[in-house]
């Protein structure tokens, strides 16, 4: 049998052969006496100059010197993630204070609305912490955000108590859906504060079992949802009733525009440590169902290229992901898990499974590429209307030539009035991607505000859209 040699192996049979024949001669004594390879030694004597490891083993090679960096002085913070971010401030009286929104009534009473975070603090004019359960309508404050992220409330600061006069006036009922996202001209500066680029709350940065370190979105898996009811069946009269709801969405529903502010987040650590990259605010407009985005604006300004080369950019909340998942075409598998609770309602949860070949959630890559991956997720419906409350979607495995291995996406719904009606609407977004083999995700965290009736004198003009671009 002839002998085959690999490159590998020729080049390594090479490099043997082209040793010189001196530096053979410097390893190894010229002889050794008879019999004794290597040289024999009295017991527990070795030979003098030789250098040993712990336990007093010799290795007879020199050992070079290491030198270690050296230890930087506690006062050195050069490598920390503590920054100070500038931030601006908007005075006025509280109106409502919820779990996750504040609304604040400015100067010729104007509305706006604050997103709270976790780490949002409230403290008093003197710096002293506050409980937030203390604040009612009428008192006065001053709300403080960073200058790119304007409507998330990073500081709220109580600048004096109201009188009952201003308590029973801003307790009255007033129309949430006309509030704003702070405006330059409602702005002023306020200083800075001390910021750990920590995880945004809402991407937790727990460990999935598969994945383990990396942030995700979704909590149909989580510990804090209750458990899977079991012997439930795959699907029955609520999803049922749920599918008959959403197939009556695009007729009930009137055409609307709404403002979309989608603040995008990067993160190259694990765990996940959040730094916002800009705030892209547009227009949505929906009409017969058809969604267009207009007066796309990067901080503020004009985008010089199309959006999604920008960056992380998502469309299709308003009608396309809601009747995708419950359509008979899509033919998601549910599986009943239990009860929760989304916006102070009580919800039916359902686990559900979608095939590659039925799935019409399309990932788009920055260089072009697509794919409708299989995914998994789950869905929160009324239990007193059957509408839908809340959609968590994750990806399948997805091809290994794609950039990003992981893609997440997060929908919840809220009843938001429109001239003198009521519809359940998107309310806020997350979405979530991870480069292939990296700890370099994305994140954007998207919220709806100021839903009002569109014209049918507006002229649109409607293009193209995808489900979701990344």
């Amino acid at each position: 049998m002839p002998l085959t040699l690999s490159r590998s192996t020729v080049l390594r049979l090479a490099l043997l052969i082209a040793v010189p024949v001196g530096m053979c001669q410097t390893q190894y004594p010229p002889q050794y006496p008879p019999g004794q390879y290597p040289p024999q030694y009295p017991p527990g004597q070795y030979p003098p100059d030789t250098v040993r490891l712990p336990g007093g083993v010799p290795v007879g090679v020199p050992v070079p010197e290491i030198k270690l960096p050296k230890k930087k002085a506690k006062d050195d913070k050069s490598d920390t993630n503590d920054t100070k971010m500038q931030l601006v401030g908007v005075d006025g009286t509280l109106r409502e204070l919820g779990e996750k929104d504040l609304f604040l009534e400015i100067a010729n009473k104007k509305l706006l609305q604050f997103r709270l975070l976790a780490k949002t603090e409230f403290k008093d004019k003197e710096g002293a912490p506050v409980r937030d359960s203390l604040l009612k309508p009428g008192d006065q404050l001053s709300v403080h955000a960073n200058k790119i992220d304007p409507e998330t409330a990073l500081r709220v600061v109580l600048t004096r108590k109201g009188t009952p006069a201003e308590q029973r006036t801003a307790g009255l009922p007033f129309d949430r859906a006309s509030a704003h996202t702070p405006e330059d001209s409602d702005m002023h500066p306020v200083g800075s504060i001390e910021v750990a680029n920590t995880p945004t709350p809402g991407a937790g940065s727990s460990a999935d079992s598969g994945d383990p370190g990396r942030p995700r979105l979704t909590r149909a898996e989580d510990e804090s949802t209750p458990p899977r009811l079991a012997g439930s069946g795959a699907a029955d009269d609520v999803i049922a009733a749920a599918r008959t709801a959403s197939e009556s969405f695009e007729q009930e529903i009137p055409n609307f525009v709404v403002e979309q502010a989608t603040t995008r987040y990067q993160s190259v650590s694990i765990p996940a440590q959040w730094t916002a990259r800009d705030v892209v605010t547009a227009e949505v407009v929906c009409v017969n169902g058809k969604e267009e985005y207009r007066n796309i604006r990067v901080n503020g300004r004009p985008s010089q290229e199309p959006i999604e080369k920008t960056g992380a950019w998502s469309t299709g909340e308003f009608v396309t992901t809601l009747l995708d998942i419950l359509s008979q075409y899509t033919a998601a598998d549910f599986t009943r898990r239990g009860e929760d609770t989304v916006s102070g309602r009580p919800a039916l949860v359902y686990d559900l499974k979608v095939q590659k070949s039925n799935s019409h959630w399309e990932i788009v890559a920055p260089d072009g590429r697509s794919v409708a991956p299989s995914y998994t997720g789950s869905i929160w419906i009324d239990k007193e209307s059957h509408r839908v409350l809340r959609i968590e979607k994750r990806t399948g495995v997805l091809p290994s030539d794609f950039p990003f291995d992981k893609a997440e996406s997060t929908l919840e719904y809220s009843f938001v009035r429109i001239e003198s009606n009521t519809y359940l609407l998107p309310a806020r977004s997350e979405n979530l991607a991870c480069h292939r083999g990296t700890t370099h995700c994305v994140l954007n965290q998207i919220d709806f505000r100021n839903y009002r009736k569109f014209g049918a004198d507006s002229n649109v003009t409607f293009g193209k859209y995808r489900a979701t671009d990344w």
